[in-house]
């Protein structure tokens, strides 16, 4: 937009972006879930890529423009302060998603589910690592080398947790067996998916693996997040308590986020992602009273903020080059995005009391990427270990499997009878409860 002179300066045209973000947003949301029956974020994505640098952002109209310039030496292809506002709404984007999860039904179904999730997660990451060597976006000559792979790899296991549930909840399916093992598996995924993330770039700072290294990593990974989660779980009253004695006007919504940013970045501090921290305190604090008073002005907060995350995301996206070079290997990635939670998700489905039928349930459940993906590649793209075409890709594989979960899972429940691998004991006239395994 033109020669920044000074602060005042720079802040009139953050805001003028944040302006067009925010209405490019709420078109691209409205289209999507009005008119084409898709999830919104899918709209807000696409937006971003329309508005973005390689796009419409990046042209002149006469003496103006461009809105959205590349930086000058810089990893990401967004101004500085873009990218900083995207950030903390990735924050505030887990730390609601923690704060919604039901902690007891998390726990109740953590065993099966986690099985499940653990298929869905080992799977998708080798075919990703895989199919990006092949296609020659990274080789196994050195760690460095091979940071594109496992970016890729990590990005293909985390589910989306909220597209999921939208679509069970609108078929009142969210609470038969295989809704409520979907749910708690793409909960548990997500956690995985973060974890595999610190494992990535733990690898990618050291510059060197070995089965020593990772294991470190993967245990101060789980340590700090169980850690974390446990403080949180059993200070959680008393920190709702003393939140709940500020009568000034947004205090809860305030103290509240402020708990986010800490924790996310005491998780940067012990160097794991930020998102780590905020989903782990946002889960301790789902059970109290401070939930409750902040419930619905942190929708609001998500309302404002989180678009500008997506959007921001899909400025990011090279879209000429994923044509020019990598359109094939996207095509293939979001292929086996699709195959890799079939076969691991309902592979492992078979193994936890699920029929054929109820295991294509969940495997289905499990396809659609979301948020953390988005993530991952982002952290990806910032930290200089991919570049915009693998970028590309991986928004490419997001919106993919996004579209095709929602369009299968509908008459994959639909086609009715009991996902469990028998029927309930005759005996006792019960069905298994949700997750269960039929014995």
């Amino acid at each position: 937009m033109g020669h920044v002179e000074g602060p005042l300066e720079l802040v009139a045209e953050l805001v003028v972006r944040l302006a067009v973000i925010l209405v490019a947003a709420k078109v691209g949301a409205e289209i999507a879930g009005r008119f084409l029956k898709i999830p919104p974020v899918l709209g807000e994505l696409v937006a971003g890529m329309a508005i973005g640098p390689f796009a419409l952002g990046g042209l002149y109209f006469g003496s103006f423009g461009p809105v959205f310039e590349i930086p000058e030496h810089s990893t990401i292809p967004v101004a500085p302060e873009l990218y900083f506002v995207a950030q903390a709404a990735a924050v505030i984007l887990l730390f609601q998603a923690g704060l919604e999860t039901n902690r007891r039904q998390f726990f109740r179904y953590v065993g099966p589910a986690t099985v499940v999730a653990l298929g869905g997660v080992v799977v998708p990451f080798v075919l990703g690592v895989a199919a990006t060597l092949m296609f020659g976006f990274g080789s196994t000559d050195s760690i460095r080398e091979l940071g594109p792979a496992l970016f890729v790899g990590a990005a293909m296991t985390a589910t989306s947790v909220g597209i999921t549930a939208r679509v069970l909840a609108d078929m009142r399916r969210l609470d038969t067996p295989e809704g409520v093992t979907i749910i708690g598996a793409a909960v548990v995924d997500d956690v995985m998916g973060i974890l595999v993330l610190a494992v990535v770039i733990g690898i990618e700072e050291k510059g060197t693996i070995s089965a020593g290294s990772i294991g470190l990593i993967a245990i101060k990974a789980v340590g700090f997040w169980l850690g974390l989660t446990a403080v949180g779980i059993l200070a959680s009253q008393r920190i709702s308590a003393a939140i709940g004695r500020f009568r000034s006007a947004g205090a809860s919504l305030a103290l509240g986020l402020a708990l986010a940013f800490g924790a996310a970045g005491l998780a940067e501090s012990f160097g794991l992602a930020m998102i780590i921290g905020a989903y782990s305190i946002g889960l301790a604090l789902a059970e109290t009273e401070l939930k409750r008073r902040i419930e619905e002005p942190m929708a609001m907060v998500s309302q404002f903020l989180v678009p500008v995350f997506f959007v921001v995301i899909g400025m990011q996206v090279d879209v000429p080059a994923i044509l020019e070079g990598a359109l094939v290997f996207g095509v293939v990635l979001s292929m086996l995005a699709i195959i890799g939670k079939v076969v691991g998700a309902g592979g492992t489905g078979l193994l936890v009391g699920f029929n054929a039928r109820g295991s294509l349930r969940i495997s289905i459940g499990m396809v659609p990427r979301g948020e953390v993906a988005l993530i991952i590649a982002g952290i990806g793209l910032a930290s200089g270990a991919i570049d915009s075409e693998i970028f590309g890709v991986v928004i490419l594989m997001t919106i993919v499997s996004t579209i095709v979960a929602p369009v299968l899972l509908v008459p994959a429940f639909k086609s009715g009878g009991d996902g469990l691998r028998r029927p309930a004991n005759p005996e006792s006239g019960r069905e298994p409860r949700g997750g269960e395994p039929a014995r």
